[in-house]
């Protein structure tokens, strides 16, 4: 149930709330306006008040989200009187993503209709929108250019300028849908999931439309209208803005590792490879304390400027504009992101667990402390951890991938992967791959050398490891030696534990080959699978012209402890090498021992 007070004209809920109104394409859609606003109560109070001269003739709300803001922000807002009913909601601070969410779980109209806190709203803008959805779209952007009202200088006529250099093209991409002004039907948003509040959390600013746009045009009918007009109050300051230079790559940062297919697109939307970006703002990145005093003296001369007839001086712009791209290049270089990497270091394990009273399995088994001591290890020391989706891209596409990246596996599926997740992985917020062998509960292949008794993960189990960010491939039916086998074996031991993790409601993309080993025969069966790629034994980092189904990955024993980890992980090639020598040297040694 709903508890409501009414203010003059607005309503304030204190606890939530549900609805039951259906979308329709009526004449005349109704609409629910959702307006986040944080900290800026002047701004989005003349936004508010512009919209009590909207000219439509259907039903209209609006619901405010207080995001945190401490300014009075909602004590202004609920004193504006409008035709309509406003709904003003006050809320911790949760970022822009969380607000919208709110107000749309509030919303009882057909139509959402997201407006950022400084869209000041032509009178027509709800009309030009239901014009299309009355045609059959599903969402509907339109054109946001600076306000004529907004303070003189070179930040809003920069901006201005922009806006007129780059045009909304056909087909759309999810960086055209922006939430400063998009409507989508109720039944859409809520069938997508709505916005996701991670990409507006722990300092980052940005690319949750982006995000909600990739949703959107995989399956709907988004349409830009030119006609619909709101109108951005330009105030952000010279130092506003450019501490959002931070925020905004800590929100790309998040956004290309979620959307590693679309890391590209995004890199070349910032100027990646402009000749200013590689010779100038790119290798200035790299020196921190200069970054620093750049950005102060940046702000300082802008903030002087805006007070002289230079306000518009386009040198000052000038200046102001390369010293904040070197800031957002420098935030970008500190997650992790530059330079970018031509190969992945992909580190095989198998059980997290002290196996030192095995003699058979000792080697294989890493304990959990040394375990998150070398996840740790890896990140002092610059790697960035990888998810399976940015691997396949990387393969498939050729993403971008950050700085020194590193993937995650485990072969077998032992049934300490689940608590491995929860207590080591997730913390640390580390995706990974897991190789599940279907046909076995234990590790039945072991045994007969000796080896005790491990359980393996179940079939429950694995589907609970997506949600623990751990993705299931495949690493056979039965653990067999592929290269002995051959026909119906083969294709069993390939496709039929596909069709088992199918079965059990999985997807797999990846297969590890048993033991390692693997020939042209057991290659091709892997490949007419369906499996996007495989992984052998070959001791160093995977290259974009690998073999996907020859993939190699650096196994990591338990006897990989300080030196040896680190030696192993920064030249996996040379290390391997060496391995490979000292092996032929044993063996040709153990040849001539009497």
């Amino acid at each position: 149930m709903r508890s409501i007070r009414r203010l003059n004209n607005a309503t304030t809920l204190s606890t939530k709330g549900s609805k039951t109104a259906q979308p329709s394409r009526s004449a005349r859609p109704s609409f629910s306006i959702i307006l986040p606003t944080y900290q800026r109560r002047e701004t989005a109070a003349a936004a508010v008040s512009a919209l009590g001269q909207l000219q439509y003739h259907g039903d209209v709300e609006l619901i405010a989200v207080v995001d945190g803001s401490t300014d009075g922000s909602a004590e202004a807002l609920r004193a504006i009187h409008l035709p309509f009913p406003l709904t003003v909601i006050e809320q911790d601070n949760a970022g822009a993503s969380a607000a919208r969410n709110r107000g749309a779980a509030l919303a009882r109209n057909d139509i959402l209709l997201f407006l950022d806190d400084d869209m000041v709203a032509d009178p027509d803008l709800l009309t030009e929108h239901a014009r299309l959805h009355r045609d059959g779209a599903d969402a509907v952007i339109g054109e946001t250019p600076v306000h004529p009202d907004s303070p003189r200088g070179f930040l809003p006529e920069s901006v201005a300028r922009w806006i007129n250099s780059t045009r909304v093209q056909s087909p759309l991409s999810p960086f055209d849908i922006f939430t400063g002004q998009l409507s989508v039907r109720r039944s859409v948003f809520e069938a997508l999931g709505g916005f996701d509040p991670g990409l507006t959390r722990d300092g980052a600013f940005g690319n949750e439309d982006a995000d909600f746009g990739v949703k959107l045009l995989a399956s709907h009918d988004v349409r830009h209208n030119p006609a619909a007009l709101s109108r951005q109050l330009y105030v952000l300051t010279p130092r506003q803005y450019m501490d959002r230079a931070r925020l905004a790559a800590a929100a790309d940062a998040q956004f290309m590792r979620k959307h590693p297919q679309l890391a590209r697109e995004l890199l070349e939307r910032k100027g990646y490879d402009q000749p200013l970006t590689r010779f100038i703002y790119r290798p200035l990145a790299h020196v921190p304390g200069f970054v620093a005093l750049l950005s102060r003296m940046a702000v300082a001369f802008a903030d002087a400027a805006l007070k002289t007839p230079l306000r518009s001086n386009r040198l000052i712009a000038k200046f102001y504009s390369g010293a904040r791209a070197i800031g957002y290049w420098s935030a970008l270089r500190a997650k992790g992101w530059l330079p970018l990497s031509d190969s992945v270091l992909v580190l095989c394990y198998h059980a997290i667990e002290d196996q030192s009273d095995d003699p058979v399995l000792a080697p294989y088994g890493v304990a959990p402390d040394l375990f998150g001591k070398q996840l740790d290890s890896l990140t002092k020391r610059g790697f960035t951890f990888v998810s399976p989706n940015q691997f396949e891209s990387f393969l498939q596409s050729g993403a971008p991938l950050p700085s020194r990246p590193v993937l995650l596996t485990f072969d077998d599926g032992y049934a300490d992967l689940p608590e491995t997740a929860r207590t080591i992985l997730q913390p640390r917020k580390i995706d990974a791959l897991a190789f599940a062998v279907t046909g076995s509960s234990t590790n039945e292949w072991d045994q007969p050398y000796g080896a005790k008794t491990k359980d393996l993960v179940t079939p429950t189990q694995r589907r609970e490891l997506g949600g623990l960010g751990i993705e299931i491939g495949s690493h056979s039916r039965t653990h067999c030696e592929m290269p002995l086998l051959a026909g119906d074996e083969l294709t069993t031991e390939a496709s039929g534990s596909l069709e088992d993790l199918r079965a059990g409601g999985l997807n797999p993309r990846f297969f590890a080959y048993p033991y390692g080993t693997r020939n042209a025969s057991s290659k091709k069966a892997v490949a007419d699978a369906g499996y996007c790629a495989a992984f052998g034994t070959a001791h160093r980092r995977v290259r974009r012209s690998d073999d996907l189904f020859d993939l190699p990955r650096v196994m990591i024993h338990a006897t990989d402890r300080g030196w040896r980890f680190r030696a192993k992980t920064a030249a996996p090639g040379f290390w391997g090498s060496m391995e490979r020598i000292r092996r032929r040297f044993g063996a040709a040694a153990r040849r001539m021992t009497p």
